[in-house]
């Protein structure tokens, strides 16, 4: 079975490791690394400890891995197969297997645009990345982005409100969540498209995690926009990894008086692609943007709201709130019950002004860098 080689090879030597890239190019397949492991070490492609890794994991415990990812509705694909992202190979750091829910196949044979930005972003950087996914989504694009707080869920929730697919990759397994509010995102994300991780159930999320999943971000897209970022953040890792793969970078100038602009605009010096409109994407690539004007649906009586749900509509009504005010206005309802509650709202059209001071962050530990 080809899915076994690959989870073998993924598991032996571990996330964004340089070996599988290395040894696929040579030997063509994860099977066939397997069937050389004896004589790895000869060739030099991987270290020594590497090779006393792929020799100590036995091809069993791989097997195994998959039929507990199955059992739970859980895919699992490797580079061996032909549901494997055809972009990720030949990179160096290739995950030789990945875990998903959804359809996996949204990643192939379409446009795939990366939209990634601050997690705790201006109104001007909600507003463009706004703006700039709904055009793209329009244009038939796929947005790749990490299911992260901030502008990495505008994104999504782009795609989830507008119907099309779009692939969140995660920095956990995929029977986690992190942050936690974007759980309903997420469920929402796997019927309109893909959740990606290369890690296994369980895995919790780290720091090093989240890191290692923004190459997969750059790997899987055809062109990276930034739509507002601090000079040193994760976002940066995610250009970073797309200058290394020969990605295109886009970014949306920003104010030169906002600290949230910074890194965009040392972008825009080192020749990354201004963008104002979807346009100045998609013309990169040939397709032309769908018409602004769409058919509108059949009216539909407004959704039943929950009770925390129209606690929240009332809070919001006249001014933005804190997370804090919000909790309290709601009995000290947990903060991510309470943002869940607001994702469900923004995802049904409801639309509230919104307040820098409001953070989307609500785990004990930061685990993902701004």
């Amino acid at each position: 079975m080809a899915t076994e080689h690959g989870v073998w090879l993924a598991e032996a030597l571990g996330p964004a490791s340089l070996g599988p890239g290395a040894l696929l190019g040579r030997y063509g397949t994860a099977q066939t690394v397997y069937e050389a492991r004896e004589s790895l070490e000869e060739t030099g492609l991987v270290t020594k400890a590497q090779c006393r890794q792929l020799l100590k994991y036995p091809l069993e415990k791989a097997r195994e891995l998959v039929e507990k990812h199955r059992a739970a509705g859980v895919g699992v694909v490797s580079c061996d197969e032909d549901g494997y992202p055809g972009q990720l190979r030949g990179l160096e750091d290739m995950p030789a297997a990945l875990y998903y829910k959804g359809d996996i196949s949204v990643c192939r044979g379409r446009l795939l645009i990366a939209m990634i930005g601050s997690r705790r972003p201006s109104e001007y950087g909600v507003r463009a990345q706004k703006f700039l996914s709904e055009g793209l989504c329009r244009a038939g694009a796929v947005l790749v982005s990490g299911l992260a707080s901030g502008l990495d869920s505008e994104a999504h929730k782009a795609a989830v409100r507008a119907g099309v697919p779009t692939v969140a990759v995660i920095g956990t397994g995929p029977d986690l969540c992190y942050p936690a509010a974007n759980k309903t995102l997420a469920r929402l994300i796997e019927g309109c498209g893909v959740v990606l991780s290369e890690y296994p159930l369980g895995t919790p999320g780290a720091k090093q995690h989240f890191l290692q999943r923004n190459r997969l971000i750059a790997g899987l897209s055809r062109g990276v926009c930034v739509a507002e970022a601090a000079q040193h953040s994760g976002t940066m890792s995610t250009i970073a990894c797309a200058d290394r793969y020969g990605r295109d970078v886009f970014v949306v100038p920003g104010s030169i008086f906002s600290p949230l602009s910074a890194g965009v605009n040392a972008l825009l010096a080192t020749g990354a692609k201004p963008v104002c409109t979807p346009e100045d994407i998609l013309k990169e690539y040939g397709v032309e943007e769908a018409a602004q004007t769409q058919p509108q649906p059949e009216a539909q009586a407004a959704p039943v709201l929950t009770p925390l749900q129209a606690q929240v509509c009332g809070l919001l009504a006249d001014e933005p709130k804190t997370l804090g005010e919000l909790c309290a206005g709601t009995q000290n309802v947990p903060p991510a019950k309470v943002l869940a509650a607001l994702t469900s709202l923004e995802l049904a059209g409801r639309r509230f002004q919104r307040t820098e001071r409001m953070p989307e962050q609500t785990e004990k530990e930061d685990l993902e860098d701004e």
